[in-house]
């Protein structure tokens, strides 16, 4: 059946899935340094991933969900120190378990992509410095896992995503809401220059066992932007603030240049990706009047405290997404793009599916101007553990019951499901929603 001229359509081939994080969904991930973040009373109603979604015992029925989801894809990492829980020291039943992961996703025709590091380290890595540690032996035993994974995975991995959103760990150092939770600026940059350098480690090391492997970093793209514009002190603010979480990123990747190299650079971090995964969600406004310098919402009630943005309180910015995947494309014309994380935090399903009709609008419409965008994962499949915020920051497609684990589909699933088996947003769903994009005040 022809589509009609004001559907909204999709390349061929288009990938559509959802993501998720070992920690967050497995359960049982007791040795790394999340779980010991979790034991300081840093989270949000005392909450803890000890069991999670019980993922690590439901895979099968949670994949079984994306086939209901019409997804062709699904992005996952792998729990580092699951599969090393002692330096040197392969647990190969932990790693057949993944295999087992992988081989269910391929038998329901779901193309795998795999996170290689997704925030968490394991407690003996971290105990030798973790992200401060540059010693040639300390990095080695990553890229001794990122060898084994491939390995292992070759023939039915093609996808690699690296580190998943280095700016974002370099939180651990400037908030106490993020393990480790110092605050320690010199701290936060030479930890953001280490997993640039793991970025490039991963890279090599499953090239070096797999060329036919497709490798690419993910980085949250943050739209930043001063809180009073028309205060100099908010604006430099704002400058240093993008350097520091989009700037620095893309240089070393263009450049090899770690945060504030000036003389030097590493040839190694050059031409390490063969696509760009592009994760997105708010926006950030900063001042120095602000407590922790910033906020991801404008004075608009609609994500106040325990309305449509519940939990981490981010305000959707639709044409931000846009904007970032075009900043992408300009620093890195020639890679494709993956949109490897977008979604929203809330309790309102309807305010969920009216974003995320809005975001994939926006996304379309880089398509239409020539950006390679090849496929979109939904944060997140399931509710999950949502790092310091606990289980208050809902942002599934499956609604889960903590107390009882039972999964359910949501509207916005449906929704979800509609779109990814028409390959398009058909002008029946369109004619449900606003013509006009939402707009932050910004």
């Amino acid at each position: 059946m022809p589509s009609k001229s004001n559907d909204i359509i999709f390349p061929k081939g288009f990938l559509w899935g959802t993501a998720t994080a070992a920690h967050q969904i497995e359960g049982g991930n007791t040795n790394n340094n999340w779980w010991l973040f979790e034991k300081t009373g840093k989270i949000k109603n005392n909450d803890s991933a000890l069991v999670a979604c019980d993922h690590w015992n439901r895979y099968k029925q949670d994949f079984d969900l994306l086939k209901k989801l019409n997804c062709n894809a699904y992005r996952m990492s792998i729990e580092w120190s699951r599969v090393f829980p002692q330096p040197v020291t392969l647990d190969k039943k932990a790693l057949d378990y993944y295999v087992k992961m992988i081989d269910e996703l391929l038998k329901r025709k779901v193309t795998p992509f795999v996170t290689l590091l997704h925030f968490t380290l394991p407690i003996w890595w971290f105990n030798e410095g973790g992200l401060l540690n540059r010693d040639k032996e300390h990095l080695e035993h990553f890229a001794q896992f990122c060898r084994i994974i491939a390995q292992t995975f070759r023939g039915k991995v093609k996808y690699y995503n690296t580190i998943n959103e280095p700016s974002i760990v370099m939180l651990g150092y400037i908030t106490d809401i993020f393990a480790p939770g110092e605050k320690n600026i010199p701290k936060a940059i030479k930890a953001l220059g280490t997993v640039m350098l793991m970025h490039a480690i991963a890279y090599h090391a499953i090239k070096s066992v797999d060329s036919d492997a497709k490798v690419g970093i993910v980085h949250n793209v943050q739209i930043v932007k001063p809180y009073n514009p028309a205060s100099a002190a908010d604006r430099i603010l704002a400058k240093i603030a993008d350097y520091m979480f989009n700037g620095a990123v893309i240089r070393a990747l263009q450049k090899g240049k770690l945060p504030l190299q000036i003389l030097s650079h590493h040839e190694e971090l050059m031409n390490t990706n063969d696509f760009i995964g592009v994760n997105f969600y708010n926006f950030t406004r900063v001042s120095l009047k602000l407590k922790d310098l910033a906020t991801s919402a404008t004075d608009n009630p609609l994500c106040g405290k325990d309305k449509l943005c519940a939990g981490l309180g981010w305000e959707p910015y639709p044409e931000g997404f846009y904007l970032a995947i075009k900043r992408m494309h300009q620093a890195f014309p020639n890679l494709p793009i993956y949109i490897t994380e977008n979604g929203i935090g809330t309790d309102d399903d309807a305010w969920r599916q009216n974003v995320l009709v809005d975001h994939l609008k926006m996304m379309h419409k880089a398509i239409q101007e020539g950006i390679n965008i090849k496929g979109y994962f939904h944060w997140s499949l399931i509710d999950n553990f949502e790092w310091a915020q606990g289980y208050m920051s809902r942002f599934g497609l499956v609604a889960v019951d903590f107390k009882t684990q039972k999964r359910t589909i949501k509207g916005s699933g449906k929704l979800y499901a509609a779109i990814a088996k028409a390959n398009a947003i058909p002008a029946s769903i369109l004619n449900k929603f606003p013509q006009e994009i939402y707009k932050p005040n910004i």
